[in-house]
């Protein structure tokens, strides 16, 4: 199980967070969101699901991904 912290532009409140964890965890991806520090943290299996799908996920409900 891997763990990564992605940081994210655009949420604003507890909605978004909601919104972006419920996402990740329709394609089997643990995390927590905190709009505050604007980023998200995952957990997830490589070889189940790869960063990019996790990052297209976010991306796909609004969110863009600070690199």
């Amino acid at each position: 199980m891997m763990e990564k912290t992605i940081k994210v532009h655009g949420m604003h409140c507890n909605s978004c967070e909601s919104l972006i964890v419920d996402s990740l965890n329709g394609i089997g991806v643990k995390s927590t969101a905190n709009h505050k520090k604007g980023e998200v943290i995952v957990h997830f299996d490589l070889k189940k699901v790869s960063l990019e799908k996790i990052s297209k996920t976010i991306e796909e409900n609004g969110y863009k991904i600070v690199k």
